[in-house]
């Protein structure tokens, strides 16, 4: 098996409609054929490039440089237009070649194949890395169409139009291909058509008389933006690619009249190779921001556009070329060409907030990478990354903020609720982030989470929670750490509201659908609660969370047969696996039941389970110790749980099992050291 490899500029071509011409008129088509095939010959040879494969009514072309190949496409277009005149249409790209046994293959004979696939009569379209070898070269005109998710390509490419006179550029709407998500062959069509009307009507069905919620319609101004696809050649530019997304977010999401998709739902597509229309679809928007990035040494180039999702246009596309210090005002370009193009009216308390703060380059990479390290959760690793980048500028106020949260979180997994220098330091971040740049939410919802989780003061946490989602209203990670709070202070109605309008941002975020099933559980909702609740285990199959919550509504309800027969099989297939929480609530279900032997063995089995820090063994005993009508020892266990800082103390001011002991003057006392009276 002969094999062999080499570079070379590859050039696809194809005559438009050619089998239709050979029905219409085959004297005519056959001399379209020879007019072809002649003049392949003589300009493929002037230009000292090889025909390697004849399709019929197409070739495949290799050449030893671009320009040899872009030269030979334009005079094959030119000499084509004569009678007989041939409708050819022209991919070009550059790569390597394998040859095996005589025949061209590889992936970039695939990639030329496909930008072929898009051409019409009379275009010549190329690649962007064909562009870059020839857009010097003041005689080629070309015009971007924008990027394209090709069928078996991974990633997407742009497309060129060459522009000269005499060649034909098409609207990119009007482009069809070998591109992902093709629609149906048209046999299959009233078959897809009829199966559609059926399915719909059907839905319709369903949700009108059986569901009672309507889909939402999609809002106007609306938008997700995709994360930045890294072309670099080492793909170690993620955290670049991933970063300026999420700073686009950031930006755009403090403008109040532009609903913004969350990080969570706009990277959940990451490399899955749908494109921006089907992805529009899904995420319920009018438009998605979709690009790319590469760098080389401190040079970034960066390709985005703008498509609007209900006929997959671009309505605006750019590509930058720039030094990485410049990232900044491309990253305000970008935003404000979004906001220009979906014709919104920004206020001028909004539009500061547009204007990203410029620093050096080397720290804004620095911090990028904390960033990229922080959503990850390697909290040191972040912490790291920020560290650096305020030691170079101590005037940026990002880091300062991330620095922050990174801190908070720490302290809350090690239960370090006594490590003042800690806590000190995280307030001091988060204060300096806010000092440098008032408008920056993080900064505020840092110390919210600190004044809750650690500090306990849940006046403060409000205050700061609240100026949080001020300044950044879509912020779905912001507006769930604030339903979280208001969950557990009692502020159901309140905490639903923000639940279902994280929801709306960050669909794709499961902790909008816990908050609000929560809430609903506690308000004796049920019925709603479990719509949640089934639409949570819908959309995140792997989430125990809404198993427990299941569990939840069961018990409260009265259904204690159903609550046994849920938890029952767990303990029988291992006992270390069952949480305390779903212990404590089969051992008060037997014993609502009568069972009092399987109500103290189950007692017995959760005062032997090993205690972490992570555990609410104490908590959990108060909740069985209330039901036996046992107020000691459940106030005892209440207080060591305090003191041990279990995490389902959080619970101590909702849960209706503490029910029977809340006119306790101990239980007051304890509502008062928590600090739950202080939140107004």
């Amino acid at each position: 098996m002969l094999q062999s490899r080499q570079l070379a500029a590859i050039m696809f071509t194809d005559i438009v409609g050619y089998t239709a011409m050979m029905q219409r008129n085959e004297q005519n088509a056959v001399a379209v054929i020879k007019h072809y095939n002649a003049t392949l010959e003589k300009w493929v040879s002037e230009y000292n490039g090889q025909v390697l494969n004849y399709y019929g009514d197409g070739s495949l072309c290799i050449f030893p440089s671009a320009f040899d190949a872009v030269n030979c496409s334009l005079a094959v277009q030119k000499e084509l237009k004569n009678d007989p005149v041939v409708p050819l249409r022209i991919g070009l790209h550059i790569g390597e070649v394998f040859f095996e046994d005589g025949k061209a293959l590889g992936d970039s004979v695939n990639v030329a194949s496909r930008v072929q696939s898009l051409g019409q009569e009379n275009t010549v379209l190329v690649s962007a890395e064909f562009h870059d070898k020839i857009k010097n070269n003041p005689s080629i005109q070309a015009k971007s169409l924008g990027l394209f998710h090709f069928k078996n390509v991974d990633k997407p490419f742009e497309v060129y139009a060459l522009a000269n006179e005499g060649l034909f550029v098409p609207q990119r709407k009007k482009l069809a291909g070998k591109l992902k998500n093709k629609s149906f062959p048209k046999r299959n069509m009233l078959a897809a058509v009829l199966v559609i009307l059926f399915l719909a009507a059907t839905f319709f069905t369903y949700k009108n008389f059986f569901s009672g919620n309507n889909h939402s319609p999609v809002p106007d101004k609306s938008i997700a933006v995709l994360p930045f696809v890294d072309m670099s050649p080492n793909k170690d530019q993620e955290y670049l690619g991933d970063g300026l997304s999420d700073e686009i977010i950031n930006s755009i999401t403090t403008i109040n009249s532009l609903k913004v998709i969350g990080r969570t739902s706009s990277f959940q597509y990451k490399g899955k190779g749908l494109d921006a229309q089907a992805i529009g679809e899904k995420l319920n928007v009018s438009y998605i921001l979709e690009g790319s990035i590469q760098k080389s040494g401190n040079i970034l180039r960066i390709i985005t556009q703008l498509i609007r999702v209900k006929d997959n246009s671009t309505i605006w596309a750019q590509r930058f070329d720039n030094s990485l210090k410049d990232i900044f005002a491309i990253q305000d370009s970008i935003a404000s060409n979004i906001v220009e193009k979906l014709k919104i009216t920004i206020s001028a308390s909004e539009r500061p907030r547009l204007i990203k703060k410029v620093t050096d380059p080397e720290v804004y990479s620095l911090y990028l990478k904390g960033l990229h390290t922080y959503k990850e959760q390697d909290f040191d690793k972040s912490i790291e990354y920020n560290l650096m980048a305020v030691g170079k500028d101590s005037l940026f106020a990002p880091p300062y903020a991330y620095i922050a949260l990174a801190k908070i979180w720490k302290i809350n997994r090690a239960h370090a609720y006594d490590d003042f220098n800690a806590i000190r330091e995280a307030k001091e971040f988060a204060i300096k982030s806010n000092i440098l740049d008032p408008n920056l939410a993080e900064g505020y919802s840092a110390l919210g989470l600190l004044a809750w989780s650690v500090e306990m003061d849940f006046a403060e946490a409000k205050l700061n929670f609240e100026k949080s989602v001020r300044l950044n209203p879509s912020a779905s990670l912001i507006k769930n750490r604030y339903g979280y709070f208001l969950l557990w202070m009692g502020d159901l109605d309140k905490a639903e509201a923000m639940g279902l309008d994280a929801i709306s941002s960050d669909p794709a975020d499961f902790n909008g659908y816990v908050i609000v099933a929560n809430a609903r559980i506690y308000k004796k909702k049920f019925r709603e609660a479990e719509s949640s609740i089934k639409e949570g285990q819908r959309l995140f199959p792997g989430n125990s969370t809404f198993e427990t919550q299941s569990v939840l509504v069961k018990f409260y309800s009265g259904n204690y047969e159903q609550v046994i027969g849920a938890i029952k099989p767990l303990l029988l297939k291992n006992p270390s696996d069952v949480p305390e929480s779903l212990l404590s609530l089969l051992c008060i279900a037997y014993f609502k039941k009568g069972n009092l032997a399987e109500s103290n063995n189950i007692l017995r089995q959760l005062k032997e389970k090993p205690a972490d820090k992570n555990s609410s063994i104490n908590f959990c005993l108060a909740r069985i110790y209330a039901q036996y009508q046992m107020k000691d020892s459940c106030f005892l266990s209440l207080e060591k749980s305090l003191n041990s800082h279990e995490g389902m103390f959080t619970l101590f001011k909702i849960d209706p099992l503490l029910e029977l002991i809340r006119q306790d003057q101990r239980y007051l006392q304890l509502y008062h050291r928590y600090g739950f009276d202080r939140y107004k």
